[in-house]
This record gives C-alpha cells, structure tokens and sequence, in this order.
C-alpha cells in the first residue's frame, strides 16, 4: 500500500496542474460572459451528492488461514458539498457526508489445536473444525472531505467538473456478524483417546454445533483516504445544474487496532466465534461507484 506521503504529494501534484490548467484555460481574460459559456459564472455552489457504490472492507494476511474469500458489499453513500471556485477553473471543495463499506467474508474448512488442561487438570489437545464459516463486516464513516476542484467551461451549459483530495473520517458503524458450524475434540495422549460429541458444557466436546457471533470490530477512531471523482454537468438553468460521473475513495492508512496474537484462533471453545480481522494484520476500505448529484449556485 502506498504511504500516506506519497498521497500528500498526489495532492499537492494535483493543486499545481489545477491552477496550471486554470491558468491556460483562462489566459486570455477573466470576464465572466465568455463566448460559447451560455451563462454568467459563478463561483459559489451547494452540492447534494448520492453515490451508488460497489465497496469492499479488505484484511491482510489473517494468521493460521490461507483459503479467506472475499465479496464487496453494495452501499448508497451521500454528502453535501460546498464548493468555492477562487478563479475560473480552479476551487476549493469541503463538505460532510456518510460513507459506508461492506464485506462479506467465508471459509469452507478450518482446522487447528492448543494444548490445555480439563477440569481436573489433566492436559490434552484440543482439536477444532470447523465448517460454513461466514462474516459479514460493516464499517460506515462520518467523512470530511477537503478537495481541489475543477471545471470547464467556468460557465458552460454543459461541461466537466473533477475533485481530488482528502478524507478526514470517524467510524459511526463497526459492527461484524458470524456464523459457522464447529466441532472439538480433545485428545488425552496419556491414554491416547479421543472424547468427542459429548454435548457436556462443563466438557464441551461438542460436533457440528452451530455458531453464531456479532460485535464490534475495533477501529480507528480517526483515519484518512483518498477521494477522486468526475463528472459531466449539465445546467438547467443559471442557478442549477445536475452532474453524472464516477467516484473513488481508499483508506490510506491500516484502519484496523486489532494485534493479532501468533497462534490466533477463529475458536477456541463452544460458543465462541471471533472476527477474521482479530487475526489480520491489517485492513482498508475502498469504493468505487457512480457520482449523481444536484448543484445549486448561490453567486
């Protein structure tokens, strides 16, 4: 994964051929009737974006498991944005939203084994499968975006219109729900046999019990990602305009506060089920989608 500087310099890269490009488009005069415009420009605009998007939580490496599916999640996501264009092309674009993400994540088979003591403190090895192992993730963040914009024509009825920059984001949803089906075994090697489908809870060597788990997933209380979007405007009038295009957005650092131990376990004893990112070294998000919004200029 990139480093958070080399997006700093992104960003900065992209403010210089912002105003370089503002430069060259308007080079020739900053009167606001320009010819083909078909309006007077203005340079102060609300925004009410809703962003249909393919979004994806994605974990590292998860400890002791090698076979983790992964499916992106669906999620309408929306701002409102204030623009300020400082010169004809360029601006400056801030605002607040919501952003969600989602993933569902699966296992087929997982196996493993520690060694412990029972009740009357004999030591065996515990052995675990487990089968039909699903997690459905579910982060949404409050965002804060602060981004370089541009437009051309700065008064056409129909033009382009781009902003990349920052998100500064706080985790409202973390939330993770589990199922699976899992049996324990325990092998006494003193005797050398093995108690198994013994539907004790005090002895807990149960087969194919089925699971279930929801909690919350630790989070970063603060993160930032990257946001990148173009679109097409059309007006609708001198104060209105609708915009079509497409958006991006990616963490740009590990969201994730989980450290994961060296012998994690997806289980450990009945009843019990944790988080494939509890194992991970790390996780993002990213989503890509459609950007439809309604732009109104107030001067």
């Amino acid at each position: 994964m990139k480093s958070t500087a080399s997006y700093i310099r992104f960003f900065l890269l992209s403010f210089f051929l912002l105003i370089t490009v503002n430069a060259a488009l308007f080079s020739q005069g900053t009167d606001s009737r320009r010819p083909g415009g078909g309006g007077i420009q203005k340079n102060f605009c609300l925004t009410v974006y809703v962003n249909p998007s393919k979004t994806g939580i994605t974990s590292e490496e998860v400890t002791g498991i090698s076979d983790l599916s992964s499916t992106k999640g669906s999620s309408i996501n929306g701002s409102l944005d204030v623009d300020y264009f400082f010169s004809g092309a360029a601006g400056i674009n801030f605002g607040i939203g919501y952003s969600g993400f989602s993933s569902q994540l699966s296992l087929d088979n997982w196996s493993d084994a520690y060694t412990t003591k029972d009740s009357e403190n004999e030591t065996y090895e515990m052995r675990i499968t487990g089968k039909t192992i699903v997690e459905d993730q579910k982060i949404g963040y409050l965002s804060i975006p602060v981004c370089l914009a541009l437009r051309f024509p700065a008064a056409g009825k129909v033009g382009f219109y781009m902003k990349t920059g920052i998100g500064f984001d706080i985790p409202v949803v973390k939330s993770y729900d589990g199922t699976g089906v899992f049996s324990y075994e325990g092998y006494y090697s003193t005797y050398n046999v093995v108690l198994k489908d013994i539907n004790d809870p005090i002895i807990g060597f149960y087969t194919n019990r089925s699971t279930s788990s929801t909690g919350t997933l630790e989070v970063k209380s603060f993160t930032m990602a990257l946001i990148a979007s173009g679109n097409i405007f059309v007006s609708l009038g001198e104060s209105i305009q609708i915009l079509l295009g497409v958006h991006y957005k990616r963490s740009l650092s590990n969201i994730s506060t989980y450290v994961p131990p060296a012998d994690f376990l997806l289980s450990s004893e009945a009843d019990e089920l944790n988080s494939f990112m509890a194992g991970s070294s790390g996780a993002n998000v990213q989503a890509v989608g459609l950007s439809l919004g309604l732009r109104f200029y107030i001067k």
